[in-house]
């Protein structure tokens, strides 16, 4: 069974569905680009997405209009993705990563980035944020995300069922990429409030 969980917007940001907690408790933690996206307010979830192969050979599931930023620096990516981490944090969500294993050298993608940029993670459509350190926002496309070793993805995409050809459209189980989990990562954990996101 694929979950489609919904998002709203009212006074801060509530979660309905299986995601929604009866009281603040945490089981784990929330991806990066479902926290982005739970910041941003956006009304609904991808529940599938197109099969595209990762630098590393490998097929996977990504969402429509996925995108990820990117940074003339290291040290703006990695003070950028803390800064995200935090205002998610305060809202009272426990993430799972941090900004080291989630910002990567565009030097693993060849020539699907600009030389001497930094990337931050794979992001959902409609969940960036304002930021000044951001450069720029590149979507994602075939070779340009999964560089072996990389973790910069892996709440967006997922494997692709086996037998499913590029190109081709397939699901994302439980709405959300590698996590195997259904809603936001694993959490289940309360909070409100607003982030600096964009979009939804």
């Amino acid at each position: 069974m694929t979950y489609e969980p919904k998002l709203r917007r009212s006074r801060g940001v509530t979660l309905s569905g299986i995601a929604r907690p009866s009281t603040p408790k945490t089981v784990g933690a929330m991806g990066v680009a479902a926290a982005m996206m739970f910041l941003a307010g956006c009304s609904t979830v991808p529940d599938d997405g197109v099969v595209v192969e990762g630098a590393d050979g490998e097929n996977y599931v990504l969402p429509d209009g996925a995108e990820r930023p990117t940074y003339t620096s290291k040290e703006d990516c990695l003070a950028d993705v803390n800064e995200q981490i935090q205002l998610v944090e305060q809202q009272g969500e426990q993430l799972e990563g941090d900004a080291e294993s989630l910002c990567e050298s565009s030097s693993s993608y060849g020539t699907h980035y600009s030389s001497a940029l930094w990337l931050g993670p794979v992001l959902f459509a409609s969940s960036r944020w304002n930021s000044t350190r951001v450069s720029s926002w590149a979507p994602v496309t075939s070779g340009g995300f999964a560089a072996p070793g990389s973790s910069a993805h892996s709440d967006v995409a997922q494997k692709a069922p086996a037998g499913a050809t590029v190109g081709s459209r397939a699901p994302l189980k439980s709405g959300f990429g590698a996590t195997g989990k259904s809603g936001f990562g694993s959490t289940v954990k309360g909070g409100g409030g607003s982030g600096s996101s964009t979009g939804g």
